[in-house]
């Protein structure tokens, strides 16, 4: 399958920076992918630049366009209902030949982690010095994560990891509370999941500990949270519990792709970052996940 993927474009009707009639549309697409914030509002014109963009290509080439928080649902459905190849990708399918891909979006523009480290000491990576920090995140996320995995697969209770974690006894509701949050949206995810094979997961948010999803604000003006994995944890447990070939994300705006243990290197993760475009071609069978590099489309 050859897809053409973009996230994060963050069109804004009055702007300039980025001209949709400009745009050259690559030859030979099987499907194109929006995986989220196509445009930075969704106001009346924010949906009729989002239907420009959409309605550029064939019209034998279905659009799958995943809401971001900046465009989440349910505006795609307002762009793609006058689109006859183009459908909304929140919690949907779109079976291609030999591919299925299933779509995974926000409903909403205000974000939080269903775990927010900075709330449990034992997890927080800022606590420790400047210069280990970056090191001390993702020993915090490989813990949370393995963490997590063992509560949703039933092999160890979320006191278990609490305490295995060194989450303070005054923490626990909030930490139990959390962990619920997670198991919740891993569920949803699994509904959509199950019994599917060699899927690709076209998401907005990108997948928890991952070499994409640190905190995107620098410095001091979001009390340096820059180095701390806030990808979806639920995303992440839902890829590895499942028959999952490959993700598109986006969100963090950090350009990314990591592979999983798997012979052929999957589970694949890609994040083409901020205003990221590439052709990317998927074969489960032939064991091809390959793309261009973001600017050479441009």
């Amino acid at each position: 399958m050859r897809l053409l993927v973009c996230n994060d474009l963050h069109l804004k009707p009055d702007a300039s920076d980025h001209d949709v009639d400009a745009m050259s549309v690559p030859d030979g697409l099987d499907a194109v992918l929006v995986v989220g914030d196509l445009t930075h509002r969704d106001g009346p014109d924010d949906v009729r630049l989002a239907r420009e963009f959409v309605e550029q290509f064939d019209t034998e080439c279905p659009v799958f366009y995943v809401p971001g928080n900046h465009d989440h649902a349910p505006m795609p459905t307002k762009v793609v209902d006058e689109v006859p190849t183009a459908q909304s990708g929140h919690e949907a399918i779109l079976e291609l030949e030999g591919l299925t891909v299933v779509g995974w979006g926000c409903e909403q523009r205000s974000l939080t982690d269903a775990l927010d480290q900075t709330e449990f000491p034992a997890i927080d990576a800022r606590t420790s010095p400047r210069g280990e920090r970056r090191y001390a995140a993702d020993q915090a996320a490989a813990d949370i994560e393995a963490a997590c995995y063992d509560v949703v697969t039933g092999t160890e209770t979320v006191a278990g990891v609490a305490e295995r974690l060194g989450i303070e006894s005054e923490n626990h509701g909030a930490f139990h509370r959390a962990l619920d949050d997670i198991a919740e949206t891993y569920n949803s995810l699994s509904e959509l999941l199950d019994g599917r094979r060699d899927v690709l997961l076209a998401s907005h948010l990108s997948p928890f500990n991952t070499s994409f999803d640190r905190h995107h604000s620098k410095g001091t003006r979001e009390e340096d949270l820059e180095e701390l994995h806030t990808g979806s944890i639920a995303l992440k447990l839902a890829v590895r519990t499942h028959d999952v070939y490959g993700t598109v994300t986006g969100h963090s705006h950090a350009f990314g792709y990591d592979t999983g243990g798997e012979d052929g290197g999957r589970p694949h993760y890609l994040n083409l970052g901020y205003r990221g475009m590439s052709v990317v071609d998927v074969d489960p069978d032939a064991g091809v996940f390959s793309f261009t590099h973001p600017d050479a489309i441009r």
